[in-house]
């Protein structure tokens, strides 16, 4: 079984977390180029083609919300904000942050004509144990899908395991989650049911709250692949104001990247303490208690 080295992809900082600054960058280990999350990381495993790439965004049982961002130059990974703070998810009992590895998967796009949250797919890596920061990316082995509706548009979460995973072998579908890891798809669905704690009505599913199977799942990434495929043949005159911008290792000028590299430098030289996620404004460490009977 190929077990990726996570050499093959690289990924550098500029500015401090936790502020408007900070952002984290795709480098190609082969060009030493600049390139995007989004846009220039292969959709499937050069290895293994039954294995999808994964942009790790926000590592499990973490509370700052980190996103590639459709509208930087290059797509790098920012942390979102809402009302002028930086944005944290709540810790909803009995789960700290995420209840899993949570990122998405590149060459990826769910598009708003089809009531699409115009984001690339969203991805869980149910493997646990594991350290992950964010940037990291990693192969994971689709598993199944769960539809959530988050206002008004479809944005699916895809489950799946990587291939770093001591139960990589054991896990090849939902009902083998279930049988590894009793009550976690359960848990999966309470928590984007209610991880947003301040509304007062639940988040909403598609198929009746009942998770897809792998085959399913793979239609919908090849769909959502073959959307990213039309939205990258755009001219610019047929492009939508709400499209994401496309940003690419190769559409992005050498001036830009070298600033950004010499930024990057500079910023690396420096002795910079960071802060604690506790000392921002935004950050909620405290539990929220949303479980019930019937959950």
């Amino acid at each position: 079984m190929f077990k990726a080295n996570f050499k093959l992809f690289n990924k550098v900082a500029l500015g401090s977390k936790y502020t408007p600054e900070y952002k984290v960058y795709y480098k190609n280990p082969i060009t030493s180029e600049l390139g995007s999350f989004f846009h220039d990381i292969p959709l499937r495993s050069e290895k293994d083609n039954n294995l999808f790439n994964m942009v790790v965004e926000i590592p499990q049982h973490t509370n700052p919300k980190y996103e590639v961002s459709k509208t930087d130059i290059l797509n790098p990974i920012i942390q979102d904000t809402k009302k002028g703070k930086m944005r944290f998810i709540n810790n909803l009992f009995p789960y700290k942050g995420y209840i899993a590895t949570y990122g998405s998967m590149p060459q990826t796009w769910e598009d708003p004509a089809m009531d699409g949250d115009n984001d690339p797919l969203d991805v869980l890596d149910i493997s646990t144990g594991r350290k992950l920061e964010t940037g990291d990316i990693q192969q994971v082995k689709v598993l199944g899908s769960l539809g959530l509706i988050d206002d008004g548009e479809i944005d699916w979460k895809i489950i799946s395991i990587s291939n770093q995973s001591q139960d990589f072998d054991k896990v090849n579908s939902l009902e083998d989650v279930e049988k590894v890891y009793p009550g976690l798809l359960k848990g999966i669905k309470f928590w984007f049911e209610n991880y947003k704690v301040n509304n007062e009505q639940k988040n909403e599913f598609l198929h009746n709250g009942n998770f897809l199977n792998k085959e399913e799942t793979l239609e919908i990434i090849n769909e959502c692949h073959l959307s990213w495929k039309k939205l990258m043949s755009k001219t610019e005159a047929e492009l939508n104001t709400k499209d994401p911008v496309i940003f690419t290792e190769k559409n992005v000028s050498n001036k830009f990247k070298s600033e950004v590299s010499k930024k990057i430098e500079e910023f690396q030289s420096k002795e910079t303490r960071e802060k604690l996620a506790e000392d921002i404004d935004g950050y909620d460490g405290k539990w929220y208690f949303k479980w019930s009977d019937d959950c």
